[in-house]
């Protein structure tokens, strides 16, 4: 014997599903005659549910969603048997129109001929407020985009103009500052000649960073040209110059090199010019920099190393940075472009720049990986 308290009645589930649901459920007829609506859907007209059977679906809707489901979405109904995701608008009675996504499904019977439909109705307040908002968001975020690319091709123009301008000038005081050294002067005279060509020289370099700086950020980044280079005799040219200009400072070379490298012979010089000087400027005086090159098959690489003040995590970060500095002393100075225009011809030769630090040492490593 079956027991019957077993058995859900399905019935009463759908009836419950129905009424209780938090969309709005209609059903029509054939011909478009509402025969059910749910409480959710009533409370929305603020009408009872008797107060819509047998009024067509299109009469609870707004006078242009009324005449697009009659022109456009009926004869849909008609083709396909069924409709989602169409934002209309329920009639106004008195708490205003609401928008609603309508989807629609028709039943059709043995004979073709429509049996019943049944409409799901979403209401889209917070939808629509929700894409209104997504769209406003995206709008402020295009322009302040434009905005900020505007401003940054703004200043990479005016640093290539600057640089461009200031560099012309600065030639002529240069080659004017070497042909007096030539003359006969008192001492005090070469004196001043030798700083003003040492201090004109500086500011040329420093042009000369600014102008890499606004071919990095324009976009084209730093042009090089390879050619067969004897790394050793490059590094060894770069340590013998630079041992000339502080002839305090020990620089130890280290090189395993066996074979020629493609590279561009003035960009690596500048690299390595740079992080040499680094090292002088932020290293420990008193314990000679080492400056490392190893070629083979798989790669080749340079490094430098000295001894020194330990770098802060924080400022590892940004080390690359352009206009980044690692002191503040008085004798730290510059413009903080030397390590970013490393980074930009590590970058333009298809390597990487990479440094640690610790208590021990801080070492700055180009490698270029085959």
């Amino acid at each position: 014997m079956t027991d019957t308290h077993s058995i859900p009645d399905l019935s009463e589930d759908f009836d419950d599903f129905f009424e209780s649901s938090l969309c709005g459920f209609v059903i029509t007829d054939g011909t478009g005659k509402i025969t059910r609506i749910n409480q959710c859907a009533s409370e929305w007209l603020n009408r009872s549910s008797n107060h819509f059977l047998d009024k067509r679906f299109s009469d609870i809707l707004a006078v242009g969603s009324k005449i697009y489901f009659e022109t456009h979405l009926w004869p849909l109904l008609r083709i396909q048997g069924k409709f989602d995701e169409v934002s209309i608008e329920l009639t106004d009675t008195g708490k205003g129109k609401i928008p609603v996504y309508i989807n629609a499904y028709e039943r059709k019977g043995h004979n073709d001929k429509p049996l019943f439909i049944r409409f799901t109705l979403f209401k889209a307040s917070d939808r629509r407020l929700y894409e209104e908002n997504l769209r406003i968001a995206k709008q402020l975020a295009e322009t302040n985009l434009n905005i900020e690319q505007q401003q940054a091709a703004i200043r990479e123009q005016f640093i290539a103009v600057l640089g461009h301008d200031l560099r012309n000038p600065l030639g002529g005081i240069m080659s004017a500052a070497q042909l007096l050294t030539r003359s006969e002067l008192s001492d005090r005279d070469k004196k001043l000649m030798n700083i003003l060509h040492s201090s004109s020289k500086r500011m040329y370099e420093m042009i000369n960073n600014i102008m890499d700086l606004a071919r990095g950020r324009l976009g084209g980044g730093i042009s090089i040209n390879r050619t067969s280079v004897n790394l050793e005799e490059l590094l060894n040219e770069i340590s013998n110059e630079l041992k000339v200009t502080w002839p305090k400072i020990t620089i130890e070379s280290n090189f395993k090199i066996t074979h020629l490298v493609e590279c561009d012979f003035g960009r690596i010089s500048q690299l390595v010019s740079n992080l040499l000087a680094n090292a002088i400027t932020h290293g420990s005086s008193d314990t000679p920099i080492l400056l490392s090159a190893e070629s083979n098959d798989e790669f080749w690489e340079i490094s430098v190393a000295n001894k020194g003040q330990k770098i802060p995590e924080e400022a590892l970060k940004n080390l690359f940075h352009p206009f980044h500095r690692e002191g503040t002393e008085s004798n730290h100075n510059g413009l903080g472009l030397g390590l970013y225009i490393c980074s930009e011809i590590a970058k333009a030769h298809d390597g990487i720049l990479s440094v640690t630090s610790d208590d021990e040492k801080t070492c700055f490593r180009f490698r270029v990986q085959f």
